[in-house]
C-alpha cells in the first residue's frame, strides 16, 4: 500500500507543501530591504548578501534574470507606498533524507511585502530633499540570551533565528527597545536585531563577527555613507566586551530598515548622541542617493 503524506494546519488539511526545508530545518537565508516609493534602498548590498549566503551554504547559483523579473513583477503588483519592506527568503526547497539535503536541490524563492515598522519612532529627521523620515533613539540593556558560536554561519542572515526571537521576547513589557547580545566567552556580538557601533576616543568600533552574528547591509555600506558626508572615521572591526560598551563615548545600532539608531541609555547610563545623530543624518542622506528604481534593476 502506497503511503500518502498528510499535513494539517491549525486543524485543517492544506494542499500546499509543508515539507520545505526552510520550514522544517531553517535551511535557507533571507534579506530584508527598505522600499522607498517603490525603489529599493541599498540594493547592491542586499544582492551581495544573497550571493554570499548562497555560496557559503552550498546552494545552487542564484538566477539573476528570474530574480529580477520576479522582483519587478512583485513590486509593480501594488501601488507604491512612501515606506514599505520587501523580504526575499530563499530555502533549499523540498527533498532529502532528514537533515541531509539533495545533491542537486531546487531552491524556493519567497518574496514578501510588509509595512514599515514605525513603532517606537521618537521623531522625524528632515532630509536634504525636505522629506520627513522616522527616527529612532534606543534604550538598551544586556540580553540573557547568548549568541551561539558557529564559524560556518557567522555573518550570514540564515533562517535559524531562534536566539534572536528569544532575546526579543525577553524585551516585551520592559522599558527597553534593544539589548546587547554576548557570546559564551563574554564577547559583544550585536543587538537583537541590529549591528552595534561604539564611538570611543574618536574611533568607530563594531564587534568582530568571526564566530557569531549577522553582517547587516547597513553596516556593510556605512563607510560609504560616512565618506560621502565628509567623515574622516571609518568603522573598524574590534573585539568588544561589556565594559567597552559602558565606557564608550556614544553608541548606535544600525539595520536596513531603521538605519542608524543612536542609543540614549544603556545599563543605567545616559549617553551623548551628538555624533551619532550626525551619522544617522549622513546615512539617510546617502540612502536617498542610492535608491534603485526597478526599471533600472540589475545585478
Amino acid at each position: 500500500m502506497k503511503f500518502n503524506t498528510q499535513i494539517w494546519l491549525n486543524g485543517e488539511p492544506i494542499s500546499q507543501s509543508g515539507f520545505d526545508r526552510g520550514l522544517l530545518y531553517g535551511d535557507g537565508f533571507f534579506t530584508t530591504i527598505l522600499l522607498v516609493d517603490g525603489q529599493l534602498a541599498n540594493w547592491d548590498a542586499h544582492w551581495a548578501r544573497l550571493n554570499e549566503s548562497q555560496k557559503r551554504l552550498g546552494f545552487p547559483a542564484l538566477n539573476p534574470v528570474n530574480m529580477i523579473n520576479d522582483l519587478i513583477a512583485f513590486i509593480k503588483s501594488r501601488p507604491a507606498q512612501p515606506l514599505e519592506v520587501i523580504k526575499i527568503l530563499i530555502t533549499r526547497g523540498e527533498g532529502g533524507k532528514g537533515y541531509q539535503p539533495l545533491a542537486k536541490p531546487r531552491p524556493s524563492v519567497f518574496i514578501q511585502r510588509l509595512p514599515f515598522p514605525e513603532e517606537g519612532a521618537t521623531e522625524s529627521l528632515t532630509l536634504e530633499n525636505d522629506r520627513a523620515w522616522p527616527f529612532f533613539r534606543l534604550k538598551m540593556t544586556v540580553s540573557d540570551i547568548e549568541a551561539s558560536r558557529q564559524t560556518q554561519l557567522a555573518g550570514l542572515k540564515h533562517l535559524n533565528r531562534l536566539e534572536n526571537v528569544l532575546a526579543r521576547q525577553a524585551l516585551l513589557d520592559t522599558e527597553f527597545d534593544e539589548a546587547v547580545m554576548l557570546d559564551g566567552d563574554g564577547q559583544v556580538i550585536s543587538a537583537t536585531q541590529a549591528n552595534l557601533v561604539l564611538l570611543k576616543d574618536g574611533r568607530l568600533l563594531t564587534p568582530k563577527l568571526t564566530h557569531s552574528g549577522v553582517f547587516g547591509t547597513c553596516l556593510r555600506s556605512l563607510n560609504h555613507a560616512l565618506q560621502a558626508s565628509g567623515f574622516e572615521q571609518t568603522v573598524e572591526w574590534s573585539e568588544i566586551r561589556r565594559e567597552d560598551v559602558l565606557s564608550a563615548d556614544e553608541l548606535f545600532c544600525c539595520n536596513a530598515l531603521r538605519g542608524v539608531m543612536p542609543v540614549s541609555h544603556f545599563q543605567g547610563r545616559a549617553y551623548a548622541m551628538h555624533q551619532s545623530d550626525k551619522i544617522a543624518q549622513a546615512w539617510l542622506n546617502w540612502q536617498q542617493t542610492n535608491l534603485t528604481n526597478i526599471r533600472g534593476l540589475r545585478v
